[in-house]
């Protein structure tokens, strides 16, 4: 039997600050007959949650925003980013219980929102790439070299606490 109950996760609002706009269409369309750096917007920000969470820094969003629904993300199984980095932040295995998924999300846009503000000084800082994916491309590799050159510090598994 079809429980309703469980089934109102797939619409919870997952959102992005409606400042972002001219950066989302930038990245995620193609007008102009380029080829876009991101299929699709989840796409863009779930990219942007890896920069926000890479730079440790999480900032909460103004207003009311831009969503689109936890079920789009689940549609390819890429929601498992954004309880990803709610645990990875929280630590708490409780995180991903049904009414705490609001607190997952929120973690997720903060990250989102850091990490396109970064993605746009990026932009800023080259304005010959009209279309952005020597920069981004640039930024990754920057990235890999630095996670290549730094010690990892891996959490035991007994640091985490995955009572649900």
């Amino acid at each position: 039997m079809f429980n309703q109950e469980k089934e109102v996760w797939r619409n919870l609002p997952v959102r992005r600050d409606r400042r972002h706009e001219p950066l989302v269409e930038r990245l995620c369309t193609s007008n102009d007959g380029n080829k876009q750096v991101f299929r699709y917007i989840k796409d863009l920000m779930i990219f942007a949650a890896m920069v926000g969470y890479s730079l440790k820094e999480r900032k909460p969003l103004e207003g009311d925003g831009i969503s689109i629904i936890l079920d789009t993300y689940s549609s390819d199984r890429k929601d498992a980013f954004i309880y990803l980095v709610a645990l990875i932040t929280k630590r708490k295995g409780t995180i991903l219980k049904n009414e705490n998924l609001p607190d997952a999300i929120k973690i997720f846009e903060e990250y989102c929102n850091v990490g396109l503000n970064n993605i746009q000084l990026w932009l800023d800082e080259n304005p010959q790439d009209h279309i952005g994916i020597d920069t981004l491309s640039n930024k990754i590799y920057e990235q890999v070299i630095k996670n290549e050159n730094s010690k990892i510090i891996e959490t035991a598994p007994e640091d985490l606490d995955i009572d649900l």
